[in-house]
C-alpha cells in the first residue's frame, strides 16, 4: 500500500516555499495564529493512504495547496504523530506527551510501524459526523527541522484550475518551478463530492501524469 505524507498550506505560501528550497519549520506570525499562539516551530503533516473507511465527501488537505512528500522522512526525520491539537508546545516533549500516537527519532533503518496511527485515523472517520473535515481532525504528524524539497517532494497539487486563482501568484509559482524542475498540478475542487473515495481519487491523481 501507497501512503504519502501531505502538508497543507495556502498557495500564497508557495512562492517563498519554492525559492527557498524547503518547508520551514518557523511559522509566520499570521500562522501562530492559528496556532493558538503556541509558536511551535513545527510543521504539521498529515498522511494519506487508500481505503480509509467512510471518506465519502471528504476533504484529503488543509487549505488549497498539497505538497507530497515521499513517506520515507518519517524514517530519516524525527517526527511524532498526534491527534488533532495535541501538539507540545516543544517538539522534544512530543514523546512524552499523552496525545503522541507514535514517534520516531530518526535515522531509522526502516519504516515505522504506521498501523497504530491508521487505526486512529480510521476509527476517527468512522465515529465522527464533521462534515467533511473528520480526515483533516483525525491526527497530525509533526517534524521540527525544515524539509528539503528536493529530497522529499513528490508533486505539488493546488486545489482549483488555473484560472481560479490570482494570475501573479501563479504564473510567478508556476515559473519558480520550472526552473526547479518540480511538477505542479492543477485538480478541479469539484471532483470532490462527486466521487465516493475522494481520498483515493486523492492519491490517484498524485501517482497520475
Amino acid at each position: 500500500m501507497k501512503e504519502y505524507i501531505i502538508h497543507g498550506t495556502k498557495v500564497e505560501n508557495l512562492s517563498k516555499i519554492l525559492q527557498d528550497g524547503y518547508i520551514n519549520n518557523k511559522p509566520s506570525k499570521k500562522d501562530i495564529i492559528i496556532l493558538q499562539h503556541k509558536p511551535s516551530n513545527q510543521i504539521f503533516t498529515q498522511l494519506v493512504y487508500k481505503d480509509i473507511p467512510n471518506q465519502a465527501d471528504v476533504i484529503p488537505h488543509w487549505w488549497d495547496c498539497a505538497i507530497v512528500l515521499d513517506k520515507k522522512i518519517l524514517k530519516d526525520l524525527p517526527f511524532y504523530a498526534t491527534r488533532i491539537g495535541g501538539f507540545s508546545d516543544k517538539f522534544e516533549n512530543g514523546k512524552t506527551n499523552e496525545e503522541t500516537i507514535i514517534y520516531g527519532d530518526g535515522n531509522l533503518n526502516k519504516m515505522p510501524n504506521l498501523t497504530k496511527l491508521k487505526n486512529v485515523i480510521n476509527k476517527n472517520l468512522i465515529n465522527n459526523n464533521l462534515g467533511g473535515v473528520e480526515f483533516m481532525y483525525s491526527h497530525e504528524i509533526l517534524f521540527n527541522q525544515k524539509i528539503p524539497l528536493d529530497k522529499y517532494y513528490i508533486k505539488i497539487m493546488l486545489i482549483g484550475k488555473k484560472n481560479q486563482f490570482d494570475s501573479k501568484i501563479i504564473d510567478k509559482i508556476l515559473n519558480l518551478a520550472k526552473e526547479k524542475n518540480i511538477s505542479i498540478k492543477f485538480r478541479d475542487y469539484k471532483l470532490r463530492g462527486k466521487n465516493e473515495k475522494p481520498i483515493d481519487n486523492f492519491i490517484d491523481s498524485i501517482e497520475s501524469d
